[in-house]
């Protein structure tokens, strides 16, 4: 599964929508948020979608901008990503829906925060209801419109109490910010006195790091936004329930057999398991020992 999210600054442009097709054959992306579309319900209604996918097998929600101002649009394959409902504001967008090959529901929230500090800590706190009122693999992706802390940005001023708020709301909703790699600042403004910022990431939850292995989030270069693309990609295994119960010498395991499977892990689940067993007869030799019953231990 990889997924693209992208501060488009305005998608009406033919090149834009050509830089966004080809972003999304390179990184063989089968999920897209974009962010800030600038275009009204007029605007999209015109706009073909078809000219920012790589194929045919496609879907997507949008919601349209206020005035010249924000605007979402999420697409996906819809033969990998069966979407049942959406959750629509003007500040983030909520697709729900199941992928292949994963039983729990999953959530892709489309992000664009506003920048008033009050507000956003409205949005936290609504995008926190949310996420408590349902099981599922949350994924927030998008334009956060805050840093995390003072050295994601250079030469603009840095809001501690917006960061410590930001902060609070991911840690309140047990959420994992990606690790990210590419470039540092995912928005830069050479107009603006030399801005920089790292306003883009991916958050996810608890279920995204127990199911989805050898995950990566990189920030691509801007080429026509003064934002960075960043897109997740995980290698497309997934932890799936299926195991294997055993009992060393009364001692009960389970080996989930995807690690098995993983290239290159075989040799140590198989060490693994050896040292279980040692580690049992031990055991076990020396509560005999302690008891008065030695007996002679055969393995």
């Amino acid at each position: 599964m990889n997924i693209l999210s992208l501060n488009v600054r305005g998608i009406g442009e033919a090149s834009k929508q050509r830089w966004v097709r080809r972003l999304c054959s390179e990184q063989k992306v089968s999920i897209m948020c974009l962010q800030e579309s600038q275009l009204g319900l007029a605007s999209l209604l015109q706009l073909n979608i078809r000219n920012c996918w790589i194929n045919n097998n496609f879907d997507f929600e949008l919601i349209e901008a206020t005035g010249r101002s924000g605007g979402f649009i999420t697409i996906w394959d819809d033969g990998a990503f069966r979407v049942s409902d959406t959750i629509k504001s003007r500040y983030f967008f909520i697709v729900f829906g199941k992928w292949v090959g994963i039983n729990t529901e999953l959530a892709i929230v489309n992000v664009y925060a506003p920048q008033s500090p009050a507000e956003k800590i409205r949005i936290w706190e609504k995008l926190a209801q949310i996420k408590s009122s349902r099981v599922a693999i949350w994924i927030f992706a998008g334009d956060f419109n805050v840093v995390r802390r003072r050295e994601e940005r250079v030469n603009s001023r840095f809001c501690r109490v917006s960061a410590d708020d930001f902060n609070e709301f991911i840690l309140s909703c047990a959420l994992h910010d990606l690790r990210m790699g590419g470039f540092k600042f995912t928005y830069f403004r050479s107009d603006d006195g030399g801005k920089m910022s790292k306003l883009e990431r991916f958050l996810v939850c608890d279920n995204f790091m127990d199911s989805f292995l050898g995950t990566s989030v990189t920030a691509l270069a801007r080429e026509l936004s003064d934002h960075s693309p960043i897109v997740l990609k995980s290698s497309g295994e997934t932890l799936v329930q299926d195991h294997s119960d055993f009992t060393i010498h009364g001692c009960q395991g389970r080996v989930f057999m995807t690690w098995c499977r993983r290239h290159g892990r075989n040799s140590m689940v198989t060490d693994v398991l050896m040292l279980s067993w040692l580690k049992a007869s031990v055991l076990k030799e020396r509560n005999y020992k302690m008891a008065g019953n030695w007996v002679h231990f055969r393995n």
